[in-house]
């Protein structure tokens, strides 16, 4: 046998006693016969196919955050985006109606008035605090409601148990983003959910390492979901659910740690001159607080607010920061900050970024495991840079 058959066929080293599990970094996977491949790729027997729907790594991701979210099963896949576009792709058809939470990611809102309405499909734009408004835009033919909750960057909480019954009489899916508060702040499907959604770069990596999504459920609804992922392939890194795999490990501990931070920034933040409506989903008067201490368990580490003064202004405090970085993630252990009305909303109208609160003088804070106090001392001297 020559040497470059040998190095090629030598087989790996068994793994099982390994303490962290190893990557299953494969993009197919050998079978004992013609006959198991048969039964593998006919769902007749189970197992391992092909990695762009079935990977052991990307597998125990799914495992763990459907235990955490208190989900029969759970979908890995490419991003949060790839995640919507799931779910568009599964369970809507030409004719459906969309209601979707205003205020949502601003890329979210344009897949699905952008793309989704080339098929056929209607989407209406809803209020995401207002219930009575959700129940008078629901039509016989709407068949989704999304919704983030909180929403980014203005904290308003949607009513996810009176959505969710909403959505059960009128034959629809409720569809919660869950990517601020984590399952270890907030379980959507206790409170009615049909699916949760998670864009897994966030909070679950936590280290702002890798993109991915997550779908969470029960097992009829994922199954379909999974199928679709099976045809199109926007399947997640084998890597990348190692990563997630590993960061849901310390999750409870970073978000616990993340708010306690926010907190004492907060604090500090309320004294400063210049800031002005300041909002957080801890402060005592969110109009919302009610509810807000009935379906969270804790509160994602964002402070958003406004700077006395005009976008110029806000750009020059942004630009002033020296150890707070420009970053339009969420969810790192570096805290940062970002210019919602141009980033992550820029895709909105000016009239759709007013009515949602998106001014061009607001500024999104997620504030990170960095000492809080280095924090505040940062912003502080960027805010006597453009205001003394």
């Amino acid at each position: 046998m020559q040497s470059i058959t040998q190095a090629i066929h030598t087989r790996p080293v068994c793994t099982r006693d390994s303490h962290a599990e190893s990557v299953a970094l494969t993009s197919a996977y050998d079978f004992a016969s013609a006959e198991q491949a048969s039964a593998r790729f006919s769902g007749a027997e189970p197992g391992n196919v092909y990695s762009r729907f079935t990977n052991p790594s990307v597998a125990l991701f799914e495992r763990k955050i459907a235990a955490l979210e208190a989900g029969e099963a759970a979908v890995g896949l490419a991003s949060g985006m790839a995640a919507y576009l799931t779910v568009g792709m599964t369970f809507l058809q030409q004719g459906d109606h969309v209601l979707i939470g205003s205020g949502i990611f601003g890329t979210t809102t344009h897949l699905f008035r952008e793309y989704f309405t080339r098929f056929g499909i209607e989407v209406t734009s809803v209020a995401v605090n207002d219930s009575a408004a959700w129940q008078k835009k629901i039509k016989k033919q709407t068949r989704l409601l999304l919704v983030e909750s909180p929403t980014n960057p203005m904290l308003q909480i949607a009513h996810l148990s009176s959505l969710a019954a909403l959505a059960k009489k009128n034959n629809a899916l409720l569809v919660v983003d869950n990517t601020l508060l984590s399952p270890i702040f907030q379980q959507p499907l206790t409170l009615g959910a049909d699916i949760v959604l998670h864009s897994a770069g966030k909070f679950l990596d936590g280290q702002g390492r890798c993109v991915g999504g997550a779908l969470i459920g029960k097992t009829e609804l994922i199954k379909p979901a999974r199928a679709y992922l099976r045809s199109t392939g926007v399947c997640m890194s084998p890597f990348n659910a190692w990563v997630f795999s590993k960061g849901l490990e310390t999750l409870q501990a970073r978000m616990l740690m993340h708010e306690q931070n926010c907190r004492y920034v907060y604090q500090a933040l309320q004294q400063e001159a210049g800031i002005t409506d300041l909002f957080a989903t801890f402060h005592t008067q969110h109009p919302q607080r009610m509810l807000i201490q009935q379906q969270q368990k804790g509160h994602v580490p964002i402070l958003t607010f406004r700077l006395d003064g005009d976008k110029a202004r806000v750009w020059c405090f942004m630009n002033a920061l020296k150890l707070v970085r420009l970053c339009t993630n969420i969810g790192d252990a570096q805290t940062m900050i970002t210019h919602p009305a141009s980033t992550t909303h820029g895709r909105y109208s000016t009239e759709e970024r007013q009515k949602s609160g998106i001014s061009d003088n607001l500024v999104r804070l997620c504030i990170g495991l960095d000492d809080p106090g280095d924090v505040v001392r940062d912003i502080q001297q960027a805010l006597k840079s453009v205001l003394s």
